[in-house]
């Protein structure tokens, strides 16, 4: 079990707490990631939670979340393993608290639907409905879960996600190695989404996969995953990173194998030393944002750098 330092605290910027926990039982592991990511915020209360949870789901972890929290947005799902400061735990929570600064305003929502672009029209209708005094289009960041199973890669979810958010709000999803993903819908939800709205500083970095079935450049991948980092955090334009996150295909780790862990520390390396840097495996990733174009691409890695000073 550890915890990831506290953020500075601040009255008009986004705060960042993160925590993380190693346990076969993932409901103790979430309570115990989450009490180390409050830390993080210094006695404010979160306005968001990301929650991923690696091996099998004991309980859902949300209803005691929030029975700590109170009735905070909760986000995420269950998938085969999480990125922590010490590499891939096959079994924990990874716990993701965000306080929003002023002028901000955050969503969550769970949705059905009959395949992912129908889920990705719902969850916008839902989280767009929550924000009565946004703009046209809103400025911010999203970050979708789809459940294993759907027949369809993450990047099905983003062209019918857009067409409601419009083309600033900057989305990563992943589908993930359960299924299981955490939010409650009038029926059983295929998909969990979380946004951040407002002009917060944000960064996406972006590595090419390699053909199924191929054995790939372990050196290669090192090094575009180190450069997909690089790119995401330049992009904060001398905006401190409060946190950078990384979300990579399963297919990419099992290729590494053992360079697995060099990946990581190659990662790790382009992250300023005092910035939380955690993540997810998934068995398909997209984003769509600045430089980053939805495709389906085998064994591809998504890093996100989120930076906390407001940008006009």
């Amino acid at each position: 079990m550890i915890g990831i330092r506290p953020v500075e605290a601040a009255t008009k910027v986004l705060q960042v707490g993160v925590g993380y926990a190693s346990h076969p039982d993932t409901l103790w592991a979430s309570v115990r990631a989450t009490a180390m990511a409050r830390t993080g915020l210094q006695g404010t209360t979160p306005d968001m939670i990301l929650l991923v949870t690696a091996g099998v789901p004991s309980q859902d972890a949300v209803p005691m979340i929030r029975n700590v929290l109170g009735p905070v947005g909760v986000a995420g799902g269950a998938t085969s393993a999480i990125m922590t400061h010490n590499g891939a735990l096959g079994a924990g929570a990874l716990v993701v608290c965000l306080a929003n600064g002023d002028g901000a305003v955050s969503g969550v929502a769970a949705a059905a639907g009959e395949d992912l672009a129908d889920a990705a029209q719902g969850a916008a209708r839902l989280i767009l409905s929550g924000w009565p005094f946004r703009m046209r289009y809103p400025r911010g960041l999203g970050f979708a879960f789809a459940q294993r199973g759907l027949g369809a890669p993450a990047e099905a979810f983003l062209p019918a996600w857009r067409r409601l958010m419009g083309p600033k709000m900057r989305t990563v999803c992943s589908v993930l190695s359960s299924p299981v993903v955490y939010g409650s819908s009038h029926a059983d939800p295929i998909v969990s989404v979380a946004c951040l709205e407002a002009p917060y500083a944000t960064g996406l970095g972006w590595a090419d996969g390699f053909e199924a079935g191929s054995m790939p450049d372990r050196e290669a991948l090192v090094r575009s995953s180190a450069a997909a980092t690089l790119t995401a955090v330049t992009r904060l334009e001398g905006d401190a990173a409060r946190l950078v996150l990384v979300i990579e295909s399963s297919a990419r780790h099992r290729a590494l194998g053992s360079a697995a862990a060099d990946e990581w520390e190659a990662i790790r390396s382009e992250v300023p030393a005092r910035t939380p840097c955690v993540g997810w495996l998934g068995e398909s990733v997209a984003a769509y944002g600045r430089g980053v174009r939805p495709i389906d691409a085998h064994g591809s890695l998504v890093v996100v750098a989120l930076g906390d000073a407001p940008r006009c």
